[in-house]
């Protein structure tokens, strides 16, 4: 009886260790599934020299990809192909689904030039472009003057094209589900905030600041053209990411008080954007000094 009783005893411990070691596998297969996936953007050349088809935008949606006759596919360039051929297939499903896509090739600006979105590049004109959008929506959204915007680099995400800007161009330049807040910030703690920045290889995108830095060191801050006033509190525009630790800053801590809103970037953006456009002006801008970064290893 004795011996069964040993025999039972390791019969039911190899049992639950195979019981507890499969939970451990199934639980982290859970967790893994269940994980949000990474999503990345790049940007890749398309060469169409062959076809002449290009990136369809507001002025050649209708004829960008080519047309069908009969039973003829014909590319932009005047190549034909017989409509069952492997090409015309792929462009018959780009067709079909240019109706679902029209909402987003509506033109609802204009940009007197193309701008980049060098992520390394201080005083970027695409980087103060948004800033400056990010300061002026603000304060006209909470009836408070902005003193200063902050906006990262990395959420926006492709160029600004010149010429007519599309719903699609925005979208794909903010794609993120970040949204606009109002954080009140101590002078001592704006200071901070700007010491921070001045240590990263281009200072991310600011509005209503004019700044020196040195070897990456804040040599100098100017809010509104004065010298900031470590007491007072300073009102500034920026997004939710940046509130906890989004690219190294956590705005939400130097704060003494947050305001979150519903209204993601893009939008932030578009209605800035779309007032240029009834207005009859041009998205533009340019490098204008309010960030200068020197590097006395370069001198």
């Amino acid at each position: 009886m004795a011996e069964t009783k040993v025999n039972n005893s390791w019969f039911w411990g190899i049992l639950w260790a195979i019981i507890i070691i499969g939970a451990v596998f199934a639980s982290q297969r859970v967790l893994q599934q269940s994980k949000e996936p990474v999503i990345t953007w790049r940007r890749v050349m398309m060469d169409g020299h062959r076809s002449g088809v290009v990136p369809l935008n507001a002025e050649n949606a209708a004829t960008g990809l080519g047309v069908f006759t009969d039973d003829t596919y014909v590319t932009p360039s005047g190549v034909e192909y017989p409509a069952d051929s492997p090409v015309a297939e792929v462009a018959q499903v780009l067709m079909d689904v240019q109706p679902r896509m029209a909402i987003l090739k509506q033109v609802v600006a204009h940009s007197a030039l193309e701008m980049e979105n060098l992520r390394t590049v201080p005083d970027l004109p695409l980087g103060n472009f948004v800033a400056d959008a990010f300061r002026s929506f603000a304060s006209d959204y909470f009836k408070v003057p902005m003193d200063f915007s902050l906006v990262n680099y990395g959420g926006i995400r492709i160029p600004m094209p010149k010429g007519a800007v599309t719903l699609e161009d925005m979208t794909s330049m903010f794609p993120f589900k970040n949204y606009l807040v109002y954080c009140k910030v101590k002078g001592e703690n704006l200071t901070r905030l700007l010491e921070q920045l001045a240590g990263t290889p281009a200072f991310q995108a600011v509005s209503g600041v004019t700044v020196k830095v040195k070897d990456h060191k804040l040599e100098s801050a100017l809010i509104g053209g004065k010298p900031i006033d470590p007491e007072h509190i300073y009102n500034v525009a920026s997004l939710d990411f940046l509130l906890d630790g989004g690219d190294q800053i956590r705005l939400g801590a130097l704060s003494e008080d947050v305001v979150l809103t519903h209204v993601l970037v893009k939008e932030v953006i578009l209605a800035y954007v779309t007032g240029l456009e009834k207005r009859g002006e041009v998205i533009d801008a340019k490098a204008d000094g309010r960030v200068i970064m020197e590097d006395s290893s370069n001198e």
